[in-house]
């Protein structure tokens, strides 16, 4: 008889929650990837905006092209910080998905565990009856002998 685990679709269900907590985590982890390569697309974009704007202040310039310049630094300061808050939220949402993931995990674990054990206790079981049936036939053969 092959060996049969009670709680295989459990095991296999767990499997497959792992996997989607996996999933979501690689999602939120991508989002995070994207977010700082934003920040720092924007950072650099207003370093140079700074250096430039610097070097225009020096010249005669009319009142509107300076209100645009500094509605220009507004803006991308608001984008930076937009985009460090984004980041701090997305960090603790990873902490919290990394939490539902490990629970994920031991949950998983502790149905393998358990199946291994019972497989290895299968096993074993297993052995000892087809070493009483060698047995029984060599007692067998042996009796027919006499």
């Amino acid at each position: 008889m092959p060996f049969r685990f009670s709680l295989e679709s459990i095991l296999s269900f767990r499997k497959n929650v792992e996997h989607a907590e996996e999933l979501s985590l690689n999602k939120i982890l991508q989002e995070i990837a994207s977010a700082q390569m934003d920040l720092q697309r924007i950072e650099t974009e207003y370093q140079l905006f700074r250096a430039q704007r610097d070097r225009d202040l020096t010249k005669g310039l009319p009142a509107a092209y300076l209100q645009e310049l500094i509605e220009k630094e507004q803006y991308l300061e608001n984008s930076i910080e937009t985009l460090r808050v984004q980041l701090r939220d997305l960090d603790i949402k990873r902490m919290a998905q990394l939490s539902v993931l490990r629970t994920a995990q031991q949950n998983r674990e502790v149905l393998a565990e358990m199946r291994k054990q019972k497989h290895t206790t299968y096993q074993r079981e297993q052995n000892r009856r087809e070493q009483k049936d060698m047995d029984d036939l060599f007692l067998t053969r042996t009796k027919d002998d006499n």
